[in-house]
């Protein structure tokens, strides 16, 4: 899909404009996000041209989607259809469509080509003759699309498409038939955000990461570029990007722990990976889990220094407020595990005094938790205690609600290492996992291990939650993500949060995109 994507940027030829490709069933899905829409129908007819003379096996549409965060309704789109009897589309076709006024509410309006320009547009830009130069582009990146191309035809064969590989969960976990993503018809009756409201901050977050390890065995990637370079693009355009550190940055020689007792591990990073995490784009990191005190308190300390060397921040000391500015905002962090080295997720009352004192001094608190019952089987969020190897992982909704009843406007989970259920509450989004998003072979890609995602909120600037988007990640074979063409992450998220969290006000539509409703 990168090297569609690719190709179809090198066509487009403008910088302003950014392209994203994903594939479902068979339906190729172009995400398009243009700052303007003079000059869209010439667009429109290039990528369709592009897909055209691709020849994709399979694939017999094509969905160019407005690919900003606004909700369905207020987005663009337009249908191309590549099945090689149907005819191409024209102008006066297009035409007979009703207007986006016209439109009946719920139904994405489709692009009437006739009112985008004032003008009908010129012949040089008709599909046919861009199918003609767009073959030479084609030509001109040949063999790496072709590589692009080859390898999406192989994981086609290796993975069924979403609505097939993705099972529906049942109350303990997964069972086999999966019920399909929000249709735009069952938007029609939702009560719709004020699309006037200003996003103040937008914060991306991620799971666990673990870039690899040297202690007993040594597993580190020949390249460390190969951890983050098929999706580092996607971890930027946020005011600040977290995620949760699960492991060590230091050189103390022997660990804490018995890591010759079955299931015990021990992460130690070479310290120099913190500059590799600055690149990749994170801001913020917390250290508040499981493994940060894998070598000794020593360890935890020489962590925290060289996140901060590297020019991040790291949350998660006990007793302490992180406090990072951003977009004329001041944003508090508080980070949490269910281990008493840090702060406490058991400890509500702890918890509560932490978040007033972070809201009496910031515009937007953050908090950050690392608890709940790890594994496959780990996907139901339910409220009451968690256990796991017999330990209290806590209860991560008491936890997370009573931190928003004191002042917490986004909550922030990991541990369980699957995603899990998001929830609407009191206006203010809790996640309540992440799931895994580097465990360079380190951590199970086995089912929803392997499957992920970025999250991305925009708060108001009383942290209230505007919208959003969950970008889908997989983890290949040894655990670097990648972006999942099959939307797992989307799936497996809203199917969670529909089991979970029924009444919850949000809305999650195909593409991935949340809203209040």
């Amino acid at each position: 899909m990168a090297a569609i994507a690719d190709l179809l940027t090198t066509a487009l030829d403008d910088p302003a404009l950014r392209v994203e490709v994903s594939w479902r069933d068979r339906t190729l899905y172009v995400l398009l996000t243009t700052p303007h829409r003079d000059g869209l129908s010439q667009q429109l007819d290039r990528i369709h041209a592009v897909v055209t003379a691709l020849a994709l096996p399979d694939i017999a549409e094509l969905k160019v989607v407005d690919g900003t965060d606004r909700p369905l309704e207020h987005r663009w789109q337009q249908v191309f259809s590549l099945d090689a009897a149907a005819s191409t589309p024209s102008v006066t076709a297009l035409a007979d469509k009703p207007s986006p006024e016209e439109r009946a509410a719920g139904i994405a309006p489709t692009i009437d080509r006739r009112s985008v320009e004032s003008a009908p547009a010129p012949a040089a830009s008709s599909p046919h003759r861009w199918r003609w130069r767009a073959l030479p582009i084609v030509m001109v990146l040949g063999f790496g699309l072709a590589a692009g191309v080859t390898q999406w035809r192989y994981d086609q064969q290796r993975v069924p498409s979403s609505t097939q590989s993705l099972p529906a969960p049942a109350a303990d976990g997964v069972s086999q038939a999966i019920v399909p993503l929000l249709p735009a018809a069952s938007t029609a009756a939702l009560a719709l955000p004020d699309l006037a409201v200003p996003v103040a901050l937008t914060i991306k977050a991620v799971g666990d990461i673990i870039p690899g390890t040297d202690y007993q065995r040594y597993r580190l990637p020949e390249d460390w570029q190969y951890l983050f370079g098929s999706i580092q693009y996607h971890l930027g355009e946020a005011d600040i990007t977290f995620g949760n550190f699960e492991s060590t940055l230091t050189e103390v020689p022997s660990s804490a722990k018995d890591t010759g007792s079955a299931n015990t591990f021990a992460f130690r990073t070479p310290p120099w990976y913190a500059s590799v995490l600055k690149e990749a784009g994170f801001d913020v990191l917390s250290v508040a889990n499981n493994h940060s005190m894998d070598f000794f308190e020593q360890g935890f300390t020489d962590t925290i220094a060289h996140i901060e060397a590297a020019g991040m921040k790291a949350v998660g000391r006990k007793g302490e407020i992180l406090y990072v500015e951003a977009q004329g905002q001041t944003v508090a962090f508080i980070g949490f595990s269910n281990y008493q080295e840090h702060n406490q997720v058991q400890d509500i009352e702890a918890a509560i005094a932490l978040v007033e004192t972070a809201n009496a001094q910031a515009d937007i608190v953050v908090v950050s938790f690392h608890a709940g019952k790890e594994g496959t089987d780990a996907t139901v969020t339910r409220d009451q205690d968690e256990l796991f190897y017999s330990e209290n992982r806590g209860n991560v909704v008491r936890f997370s609600r009573a931190v928003v009843d004191h002042g917490a406007d986004l909550v922030l989970g990991h541990g369980p290492h699957v995603p899990r259920a998001i929830e609407l509450y009191s206006n203010k989004l809790i996640a309540y996992s992440l799931g895994n998003f580097l465990g360079y072979r380190s951590l199970s890609t086995v089912g929803p291990l392997g499957t992920s995602l970025i999250l991305q909120t925009n708060l108001d600037a009383q942290g209230n939650f505007v919208s959003g988007r969950i970008i889908p990640v997989a983890l290949d074979r040894n655990g670097v993500p990648y972006l999942d063409d099959h939307f797992g992450g989307v799936v497996l998220v809203r199917q969670f949060t529909q089991r979970d969290f029924p009444d919850t006000p949000l809305a999650l539509d195909d593409l991935g995109y949340i809203w209040p409703r």
